[in-house]
């Protein structure tokens, strides 16, 4: 009951936080589609991990995640409802039946936000590593992406001032919530990711 609980207020937190990007203005859009960092080079390992070395006020942390698939619940719907899909994906019994093993983390994916941020499509989820099989899915491609809260125990009020520190002004790619478990099935720690996709 404890990861129910967890993950009700981490869905109550994101809808809340949804109506702060509301008030902020939206991006202006370039004409050109000329992109300063169009150019990729590559780097060898020792050269890509000085050149990640910076100080915060730089640059924000950021944090390269691998090739992903999820499978659980997944709907397009207003930001304020996710918490229905919070009920139905605690209460899916065809996903919890196949489990092969104890799910290391549960994953929250929004993506495909409307222009004012008042829908999205959120899949919440585990890893096809746990399961035994997978209808539907969603894969992450690797993708690199700015750390607004750091892998460790958070309070509801962290989590809820993480969501305000998403510039919604730039274009969103995706947020990742991430809420690692322990063997119980209890949060231990959470983190939240977002892809500005630029």
């Amino acid at each position: 009951m404890k990861l129910t609980n967890s993950l009700v207020i981490t869905g109550i937190i994101a809808i809340s936080v949804w109506g702060v990007a509301l008030l902020q203005p939206m991006p202006v859009q370039a004409l050109s589609s000329a992109h300063p960092h169009s150019t990729t080079q590559k780097q060898s390992p020792l050269e890509a991990a000085r050149s990640n070395v910076v100080t915060e006020e730089q640059n924000p942390l950021q944090v390269t995640l691998d090739t992903l698939i999820i499978s659980g619940n997944t709907a397009t719907l207003p930001t304020d409802k996710v918490q229905r899909l919070w009920q139905e994906f605690n209460t899916n019994t065809a996903l919890n039946s196949q489990l092969i093993k104890q799910p290391l983390a549960v994953y929250v994916v929004y993506k495909n936000f409307s222009a004012n941020f008042e829908q999205a499509t959120v899949t919440i989820g585990y890893s096809i590593d746990a399961l035994s099989s997978a209808d539907d899915t969603v894969t992450l491609d690797a993708a690199r992406y700015e750390q607004l809260l750091s892998r460790k125990k958070h309070s509801v009020q962290d989590i809820a001032l993480a969501w305000q520190e998403i510039d919604y002004r730039r274009p969103i790619e995706r947020v990742v919530e991430i809420h690692y478990l322990s063997d119980h099935s209890a949060i231990t720690s959470s983190e939240l990711l977002v892809d500005y996709g630029e």
